[in-house]
């Protein structure tokens, strides 16, 4: 089983089989993480080594930006001690083990000390499927386990997909919507970006619903004049589209609109119960935030 160690004073990360004696060259990208099973989880991430340090750990490998696929291995806290004097090796790179060193060629370092990410393996399927933010309470990103390996030094190996809505929604081009309207599509559009994959389901949909509501009423507003769709909900809001079109033309965009409507039912409890449907999944979710940016582009308001 490997270790890892982080000297406390420099941030330097140290590895090994037994023992983290070596120091990992060039130095490795490592984060704080935590395993996402329920919402309130978000609210009790890591707030660094030195207030949390039996956090679990990320240790990034790879990463590749255009299919948004990052993997590398998590690690757990090993004991009970927190920061604990670790023997490691003197390391001519490291210029602060010159002449502190002892006759063995090793110097004392204090260690946040990690082992392999058991808890992870003891989860259903070994976590895959199951959401990891990566960072500590100031900062963090969301992931999807998408697969667990068990290297032949018995590291937990991750590969992680990332769960932004960054890159999914566009960013709205705020030169075509008009002043009046800007405030409110601003804060739709904010809503659905800080729902996207850190809230539950139904409240993503709730969300991207809402957004395509003030999108589609504004849009047509600046089109027609008829301040009244300001106030008309998302059916109205499609056939109003078509009274402006025709029945012929922006039926995809119609379409799109009434894939995003249906779903929201599903998202109460009686109408579910009434219509024998089934409950909001994660993949509903992000169907209903792709069809979302399907709409900002479709009326011109993404960049």
């Amino acid at each position: 089983m490997s270790r890892l160690g982080i000297e406390r004073n420099t941030g330097q990360v140290y590895e090994g089989k037994d023992a983290p004696r070596y120091l990992a060259v060039p130095t490795p990208v490592v984060s704080q993480c935590r395993l996402i099973e329920s919402l309130s989880d978000l609210g009790n991430m890591p707030r660094g080594l030195d207030h949390d340090p039996f956090s679990w750990i990320f240790r990034e490998e790879s990463f590749d930006p255009v299919s948004r696929v990052r993997r590398g291995r998590i690690f757990q806290s090993f004991g009970n001690s927190g920061w604990e004097s670790v023997l490691v090796d003197v390391h001519p790179f490291a210029s602060s083990d010159y002449g502190a060193g002892r006759s063995d060629g090793r110097v004392p370092k204090q260690l946040c000390v990690y082992i392999h990410c058991s808890e992870l393996l003891s989860r259903p399927r070994g976590g895959e499927g199951m959401r990891l933010a990566i960072g500590d309470a100031g900062s963090f990103s969301m992931w999807r386990v998408l697969q667990t390996e068990s290297t032949v030094s018995q590291d937990v190996l991750v590969t992680l997909r990332a769960e932004s809505a960054m890159g999914i929604l566009p960013a709205l081009d705020e030169s075509k919507i008009h002043p009046e309207n800007l405030a409110q599509v601003k804060q739709a559009f904010e809503r659905v970006l800080n729902a996207a994959y850190r809230e539950l389901p139904t409240s993503v949909v709730d969300q991207c619903r809402n957004l395509c509501v003030v999108l589609v009423s504004r849009w047509l507003y600046q089109l027609s004049g008829d301040s009244g769709l300001l106030c008309e909900d998302l059916a109205r809001c499609i056939k109003a589209i078509q009274r402006q079109f025709g029945q012929d033309s922006r039926w995809l965009l119609r379409s799109t609109l009434e894939v995003v409507n249906s779903l929201h039912p599903r998202a109460k409890d009686n109408e579910r119960h009434r219509y024998g449907l089934r409950e909001i999944s994660d993949e509903d979710a992000a169907l209903a935030v792709h069809a979302t940016s399907f709409v900002l582009r479709e009326i011109g308001w993404a960049l």
